[in-house]
């Protein structure tokens, strides 16, 4: 006879099965509404100023993907770009970005979506709420349901993951980021679980989503050292085993093994010999001499000490033979953020490599997250996975601070850690839940209900610090708005993204459909390096610079051929055959009173002796090196431009649009106006 079970234990089995049923209708309602509210907070750009790219690298990589789509393949030779030298797109450029986004085009297309363009505007809003999916999975899997609906809602509003991917921003964090983290749940899965061959399998799974990702971000590195960081220090607590050593080790071996010739943009870098790979290939040899001196009964008491002295040989052997590649300038700034680079350098004028935005854009979050990630480090360092998340947002964090383009990539741990500070705060409140339900039986034996006024008043105390330290700040984030002069002010996170531009001004319109309409094909235009882009996508032209920032000697000419005399920017325009020279005039040289692009331009001229980007440099700057080109005038209270300033081409080519002076080898042929005023001005060689 079988048996069949008491009907106590069906019953049992039967609300089981509800309770998971449930469960599973929870996962399923809170990954759809967190997903939606991330994506609908994206698209409302769109709303105001249309589906439009942002004005910069989005321009690009729209550009390489239309070329993927049309011919099937990457471009080995951008004819657009950097003249007369130009690069190879595959050896510069994430090239998986530009097969996601093709892939994506393809499936879309199916369903009628046939425009690139628009397609390309939309990706980040639909792709980059993703997230949600790994961040709930992880919350769930270390702290339960109600950390992973905090975690999974906190990065849906977080503004610091938000700013760089709205619609339009058809950037690499978008694809990048959702793949580091589902990297990480499969490396904590894997730290987690008990069975050899799942370990491989999740193991396998985390390096297959970090190499996707080395092949779209450069941003990758966070947990490609991140990782062989948590080894060397599990080995040195003397907490590694086999299977952590895998889960760990194995995704920057993928990525190392990828580097040899799989992704183009890493073998071009030379990954696998990269003084940033240093730290890898030290903590996985000491890692595997640990685990193997196990077995050898003479070093088997001094492993972790041999293991050490292994790894920290080949660090010198790698110093020491300087068979390594040096790390780049942006990179240095990253690692290093108070490093000095050389004087005149690029990397310091570039707005995306200044110091990052940590409480501007992470605002009410940093609540729940900072005291989740306090109580996750003194509470469960001893856990290995909880540790290794802990260190990873201490990571992130710092990252996040070191440069501006930075804070989405720590956003989702600290999304993490406020997912954590809500399962802490359950455990608080469980006491006071015990006291309402043990006078609830004692009021339902009596036949009476207790009222919810009551259950209110008893759960006060867990249900007001819910409120104030969770729900509040989660709801609330935004981004803090700096006007300069310690003017500021406070946008939620759906206002800032309503009013966040894409596409181009009235006045670069109206410039480019000039360009586009007026001039030869191959004729090549100079501009600054950040119109580059600009000029490229909306008209067409050959350049000799733009925003991929390769060769800042060129950009170093163009420099030194805007604040020169006109003749040094003619002597440039016949060196690299060019027609046409192009002056955004106000985001240059600002309203002639000493702000503007002008600065930078400056400093990579080689005109100042004191950097004007650096924290104890810029008073010496103020009082010597500026004086150079303005002074001031206390009766007007505003800056004066010297005339040794309005000498040089930049400023002649600004005043000449708006009708004073006048230029001896460039001829002013359009000028593009927004709202009336001279926004783009557009000059040409006499006689070219």
């Amino acid at each position: 006879m079988f048996y069949k079970g008491t009907s106590a234990h069906l019953r049992w089995n039967s609300l089981a099965d509800e309770g998971r049923i449930r469960g599973l209708i929870t996962d399923i309602l809170a990954l759809i509404l967190s997903y939606s509210l991330g994506a609908f907070i994206r698209i409302l750009p769109t709303f105001k100023y249309g589906a439009n790219l942002t004005a910069d690298d989005p321009l690009l990589h729209y550009r390489i993907t239309d070329y993927l789509v049309k011919t099937g393949h990457l471009p080995s030779y951008d004819p657009l770009s950097w003249h007369p030298w130009s690069y190879n797109p595959t050896e510069v450029l994430p090239v998986l970005h530009y097969y996601t986004g093709a892939a994506i085009y393809k499936l879309v297309s199916l369903f009628g979506f046939k425009d690139l363009y628009t397609v390309v505007v939309y990706i980040p809003a639909f792709f980059a709420p993703l997230i949600v999916i790994p961040l709930y999975l992880t919350a769930k899997e270390l702290w339960g349901r109600e950390a992973a609906v905090i975690s999974a809602f906190s990065i849906s509003l977080s503004w610091a993951y938000l700013s760089r991917s709205l619609a339009g921003w058809y950037r690499h964090e978008q694809f990048a980021i959702p793949l580091l983290m589902a990297s990480l749940y499969f490396t904590l899965k894997a730290m987690r679980t008990d069975e050899d061959w799942k370990v491989i399998v999740y193991s396998g799974l985390s390096g297959a989503f970090l190499v996707y990702a080395s092949g779209v971000w450069a941003g990758f590195r966070a947990l490609y050292d991140g990782y062989a960081l948590i080894l060397f220090l599990l080995l040195l607590l003397d907490r590694l085993d086999w299977r952590k050593a895998l889960a760990l080790g194995i995704p920057p071996l993928y990525v190392l093994i990828a580097s040899l010739g799989a992704l183009s943009n890493l073998a071009y870098r030379k990954l696998y010999m990269s003084f940033e790979s240093t730290l890898v290939w030290a903590s996985l040899l000491a890692a595997l001499v640990y685990l193997l001196s196990e077995r050898i009964p003479k070093v088997a008491g001094r492993r972790r000490e041999v293991s050490v002295v292994a790894g920290v040989a080949l660090l010198a052997i790698f110093l020491g033979l300087g068979i390594y590649q040096p790390l780049t300038g942006r990179l240095m700034r990253v690692l290093f953020p108070s490093v000095k680079l050389p004087q005149g350098n690029v990397v310091e004028t570039v707005a995306e490599h200044g110091a990052g935005e940590s409480f501007e854009s992470f605002t009410t979050l940093l609540i729940p997250a900072s005291l989740g990630l306090f109580f996750l480090i003194i509470e469960r360092w001893r856990k290995d996975e909880e540790l290794t998340l802990a260190l990873m947002t201490l990571i992130s964090l710092y990252f996040a601070v070191s440069i501006v383009r930075l804070p989405p990539l720590a956003a989702p741990f600290l999304a993490l850690c406020a997912g954590y500070f809500t399962q802490r705060l359950l455990i608080f409140s469980e006491p006071y839940i015990k006291r309402v339900r043990a006078l609830e039986r004692s009021k339902g034996r009596r036949g009476a209900s207790l009222p919810l006024k009551r259950k209110i008043y008893m759960l006060r105390v867990p249900i007001i610090l819910m409120l104030i330290l969770v729900i509040l700040p989660v709801a609330l984030q935004g981004h803090i708005r700096e006007y300069g002069g310690n003017l500021y002010s406070y946008a939620l996170s759906y206002e800032e993204a309503m009013s966040y531009p894409l596409g181009f001004s009235e006045g670069w319109i109206d410039a480019l459909n000039w360009l586009k309409n007026n001039t030869k094909p191959e004729e090549i235009a100079i501009s600054w390096w950040d119109y580059g882009y600009w000029m490229q996508f909306g008209s067409g032209k050959v350049t000799i610079a733009d925003g991929l920032t390769i060769n800042s000697s060129q950009i170093a000419l163009i420099a030194k051929g805007f604040m020169g005399p006109e003749e040094r920017m003619l002597d440039l325009a016949s060196r690299m055959n060019a027609s046409y020279v192009v002056v955004d005039v106000p985001a240059e040289v600002g309203n002639f009173q000493g702000g503007g692009k002008w600065i930078a331009i400056a400093w990579i001229a080689g005109e100042f002796q004191y950097s004007p980007y650096r924290s104890d440099e810029s008073s010496k700057w103020l009082t010597q090196d500026l004086r150079k080109f303005f002074y001031y005038d206390s009766m007007s209270g505003r800056y004066i431009p010297t005339d040794y300033a309005l000498n040089t081409t930049l400023y002649k080519m600004a005043l000449a649009s708006i009708g004073f002076g006048k230029m001896n080898y460039f001829e002013l042929v359009h000028v593009g106006k927004n709202q009336g005023y001279v926004e783009v001005a557009i000059f040409k060689v006499k006689g070219g």
